[in-house]
């Protein structure tokens, strides 16, 4: 097509280089044959044909290599690139990924006797068809609405971006959260699974994530007085300690910040976040296990000091270690390390001694770390001595119980 598209192009040239000697020789033979004064006049046309003929044959030329040419080579690049995807390493990949999908389905429906499978309608209905106004979060894994149902019930609804991506999480989720039962473990209450679509169905938390309440600007005017921050230390070990020393297995959670940490309305911690749990045999569980303590040191130091600490944690741990000993455990530069709105309240001893048990936790040496069982005794240990000195139970504090009691209802 091309080769009749260039043959055409010259044969314009041709037809426009004749037409303008025929004009040529018209005005020759209007002049005369011995035309010497007016030598531009007959030259004109034959230039003005052929620049005319050169510049409309070259636009051809170039339409006709767009319309044929072109096409023909992505034609030819996406042949290649199926020929590419049709080797045996690509195809050997390609699938065991579909295998893990199918297996990932397989289990998803034997869940399905487990777990409250939720019908697709129920939970557009309930979410306002996913409105704006319903949506209270946005994760790695996909966007948290709020629903409510029917019956004046609240839940949280995480529905999954890509769900062919996160299969191996969801089935995580639903294989720890939806078959564990703990106070401080976040209550998985069911699943969508309808052709391509994939929501997990929450217990709903009034007070969001311990990470807003330590950093957010949003919520400075009601911080965590040291005594919720204590109850909420206490009650996320507890939690750990439930996953990590159970009678039938070991999990490690492997996702522990101050981010998946919700908080109900009476700021009781639940452990959310199970996409990266693992089920493990007792004599392979321990490195993994002391990854969490490390974790839970991490989430410690914040409640400390209200800064952002996982930012200071490395591979080496070196930079949050040196950061620790210089400035928390030292005299003199413990209060500027400590969060501003605990400095002068009467906690120096107690936040001292949760320090402590937050650099054991945070060890270079993994094998040096205390178990979770051994946390939640030191911590539960200090807040006991609190009781005693206060001669009261750790409860909420009134004005932060009526900053929720709009959600009185939430977390029922």
């Amino acid at each position: 097509m091309a080769v009749a598209g260039a043959k055409l192009a010259l044969l314009l040239i041709h037809i426009l280089g004749v037409a303008g000697d025929g004009y040529s020789s018209s005005q020759e033979n209007y002049y005369g044959s011995d035309n010497h004064e007016h030598p531009k006049r007959w030259d004109f046309p034959f230039r003005s044909g052929f620049a005319t003929g050169y510049a409309f044959s070259s636009v051809s030329m170039i339409a006709v290599f767009m319309s044929y040419c072109v096409p023909w080579a992505r034609l030819n690049k996406r042949k290649r690139n199926g020929m590419m995807m049709k080797t045996p390493m690509m195809t050997s990949l390609m699938e065991r990924r579909e295998k893990k999908r199918t297996e990932a389905n397989e289990q998803i429906c034997k869940l399905g006797i487990v777990v409250k499978r939720w019908s697709f309608v129920v939970i557009r209905n309930a979410t306002a068809n996913f409105s704006r106004a319903n949506k209270i979060g946005l994760g790695r894994m996909g966007t948290m609405y709020k629903a409510t149902l029917p019956d004046g019930r609240f839940l949280a609804v995480k529905r999954i971006v890509d769900f062919h991506q996160f299969e191996e999480q969801i089935v995580s989720e639903l294989k720890t959260l939806g078959t564990l039962r703990h106070e401080n473990l976040l209550p998985l209450y069911g699943f969508v699974s309808e052709s391509n679509t994939r929501f997990l169905v929450y217990k709903y938390t009034s007070n969001g994530n311990l990470f807003d309440w330590i950093h957010s600007v949003k919520h400075r005017r009601k911080t965590l007085p040291w005594r919720l921050r204590l109850k909420i230390a206490v009650g996320v070990a507890r939690g750990l300690a439930r996953l990590h020393h159970d009678c039938w297995g070991q999990v490690a959670h492997l996702n522990i910040s101050s981010k998946c940490i919700l908080l109900d309305r009476d700021f009781e911690p639940k452990l959310s976040n199970f996409g990266k749990a693992m089920l493990m045999r007792m004599t392979s569980a321990s490195g993994l296990l002391k990854e969490d303590v490390h974790a839970f040191g991490v989430v410690l130091l914040e409640l400390i000091t209200g800064m952002d600490c996982s930012r200071m944690v490395c591979s080496s741990n070196s930079i949050l270690n040196e950061w620790i000993f210089r400035h928390l455990l030292s005299n003199s530069y413990f209060h500027d390390a400590m969060d501003r709105f605990l400095i002068g309240q009467g906690f120096d001893d107690e936040i001292f001694q949760l320090l402590k048990v937050a650099c054991n936790c945070l060890d270079c040496i993994p094998d040096r770390r205390p178990t979770m069982i051994q946390v939640y005794r030191d911590i539960k240990a200090i807040t006991e001595r609190c009781e005693v000195v206060d001669g009261l139970e750790i409860q909420t504090q009134p004005e932060i119980r009526s900053a929720t009691s709009q959600d009185q209802n939430h977390d029922q």
